[in-house]
């Protein structure tokens, strides 16, 4: 093309159509990630590290001249134990295969899936030569579940190069140093390996486990939740923890991969002075690990800098001796489709979702009147003092005042599988609830285990209280806008501090103790809250703005005192949930 061509001899309707595209909504950044498996004729033992984008083996295979793919799922009784796939599995309990058509066999198919962090026995067509087996998918972090006392088929999370020894990648295990490790052969036997051999990435062996073992390495991954780094509506920041136990000191790798970069922060901390910063996580962040001990490792969301409403990407933490683990990192907006808020930034924008949810946090009183002077200003106090506040924002921007709410579960439904009728399939997904309506908890079910039984999880105060579920604020709620309420703390009211249902004189209760009399004082609250575009404590707090947000407070007390009392302080509130509707 010449590219002294004027704008003006552009077709009109490709520059309509280019105007188009521009105008079109940001497609969510999915990353995903490729893993490549070299197939060779005969038989393989292979280790699938990824959860495949696309699960039903006849398309994760299509194009290869496969004859069967094999995968050991035991019972719970079963011990794993070495068989040759060319002495034939099909008798074998625990084994479960896929044959595809046009084979005659292909009606013996009990194997109709491919999962993420599991092994498989593949046989090529002895005819055929080398195949690449591509997968694209998303890694998950699960560990190693070592069968005590038994053979365990799977892989080992090593880099494609420079990888280990099976001699050096359990030298720290007790369990494992000098035991047993089997690599299938093309032949479709079972071959014992020495020590120094190489592991390879995709590859999976039988490996004996003496006694229990939580081994997953020299490098030692722990999550604080899940198997990503997922941070949804309610994380800005989330932690993981590695250790060095190759019982030298050395370094860890943290690496970004792909084109897409999620906008990410590290915390650092300097060791002198105790200052936290938050620079960006770089293309390549090196961190030292000395030996035996724990490095925490805290990353931030920046969804200030988000170009879609969720974006991914995938990082790898290596250390220096050929170990790699790869996870994955997704975030969301504030709410799907709540980009334009988000850039224009004041009190929720044009979009009442963005700020949807519930919200905890703490007021923090520093000031407060001189009441026995009737004082109407506030005045600094030795010591602040704080409360727990509690708010939910619908889907409509109303927020609302809670003193209790209790977070359960409702489970999804289930439908039969269109690959395979005889397995379930999920039709609706569980979900989140929240719920301030005791009458209604026996229709769902807990969310945390507790001796044993699930139970949902309870967000109360004792800061305030009122005779309903919740109480209205008015006003916007966000950067920019402002809320207030009055709380009545009438005289029948159990948490009334003047009722004492025992004295006489204070019971609400005539002489006989049979009529109601006002007896107790009615006591109002006049609550404001003033959202600020800048955090009023200071610093620089990861997710500000965003689902965290903060501002000054102001309070009068009436009838507590013969003279009111005004308090005033700052708060700040951290989006817990996302659910926008109570009790549904």
């Amino acid at each position: 093309m010449n590219s002294a061509m004027s704008h003006t001899n552009i077709p009109f309707i490709v520059r309509l159509v280019a105007l188009a595209l521009l105008l079109l909504p940001l497609a969510p950044h999915a990353a995903g990630m490729t893993q490549t498996i070299t197939l060779k004729p005969g038989w393989n033992a292979i280790h699938v590290a990824l959860e495949p984008d696309e699960k039903e083996i006849a398309t994760v295979f299509s194009g290869i001249p496969v004859r069967s793919v094999w995968r050991w799922i035991p019972g719970r009784n079963e011990a794993q134990f070495i068989r040759d796939p060319a002495e034939g599995l099909e008798s074998v309990e625990g084994w479960f295969a896929w044959f595809p058509e046009p084979r005659p066999d292909a009606m013996l198919t009990r194997l109709f899936t491919i999962d993420g962090n599991t092994s498989y026995l593949v046989r090529l067509d002895e005819a055929s030569g080398t195949r690449q087996l591509t997968i694209r998918g998303t890694p998950r972090f699960i560990p190693t579940a070592w069968r005590p006392n038994d053979f365990t088929l799977t892989g080992l999370p090593v880099a494609a190069s420079n990888s280990p020894t099976f001699t050096e990648f359990f030298s720290r295990s007790t369990a494992h140093e000098g035991q047993p490790v089997y690599r299938l052969g093309t032949d479709g036997r079972w071959q014992l390996v020495s020590g120094s051999t190489p592991i390879h990435a995709n590859e999976a062996y039988w490996i004996f486990t003496r006694g229990n073992s939580r081994y997953q390495g020299r490098l030692n991954l722990m999550l604080d939740q899940g198997e990503s780094l997922d941070f949804d509506r309610s994380f800005d920041e989330m932690r993981f923890v590695l250790r060095n136990l190759s019982g030298v000191n050395g370094s860890f790798q943290i690496e970004r991969l792909g084109d897409t970069h999620v906008p990410l922060s590290l915390r650092l901390e300097d060791e002198e002075t105790g200052e936290i910063g938050w620079p960006d996580l770089p293309d390549v962040e090196v961190i030292d690990a000395p030996a035996g001990e724990d490095v925490f490792v805290t990353l931030a969301i920046k969804r200030s800098q988000f170009t879609a409403d969720r974006m991914e990407q995938m990082i790898a933490i290596t250390d220096e001796l050929g170990q790699r683990i790869v996870l994955h990192i997704g975030g969301n907006t504030a709410q799907r489709g709540a980009l334009d808020g988000v850039m224009r930034g004041k009190a929720g924008g044009d979009n009442p979702l963005l700020y949807a949810g519930l919200w905890i946090g703490n007021i923090t009183i520093d000031r407060v009147s001189e009441a026995q002077r009737a004082g109407v200003t506030p005045q600094i106090v030795g010591s602040p003092f704080t409360q727990r506040v509690l708010i939910h924002v619908n889907p409509q921007g109303q927020a609302r005042l809670i003193k209790d709410v209790i977070q359960m579960w409702e489970e999804g439904t289930m439908r039969p599988s269109s690959v395979n009728p005889a397995y379930q399939e999920v039709d609706q997904p569980g979900r989140y609830v929240l719920i301030t309506n005791k009458n209604l908890i026996g229709l769902y079910t807990g969310m945390v285990g507790r001796d044993g039984v699930a139970v949902g999880v309870r967000y109360s105060t004792v800061a305030y209280d009122f005779a309903d579920e919740t109480l209205d604020f008015t006003g916007v709620f966000g950067p920019g806008g402002e809320i207030s309420t009055a709380i009545m703390v009438q005289p029948e009211l159990p948490t009334n501090p003047f009722l004492h249902r025992y004295h006489p004189d204070h019971n609400n209760l005539d002489e006989q103790f049979l009529n109601y009399q006002e007896e107790a004082y009615r006591v109002v609250r006049n609550m404001e809250f003033v959202f600020t575009d800048e955090d009023p404590q200071g610093g620089s707090t990861p997710g500000w703005g965003e689902s965290v947000l903060g501002g000054t407070f102001a309070e009068s007390i009436t009838g507590l005192h013969r003279n009111s009392i005004f308090t005033s302080g700052t708060f700040r509130l951290r989006r817990a949930s996302t659910v926008t509707v109570l009790n549904q």
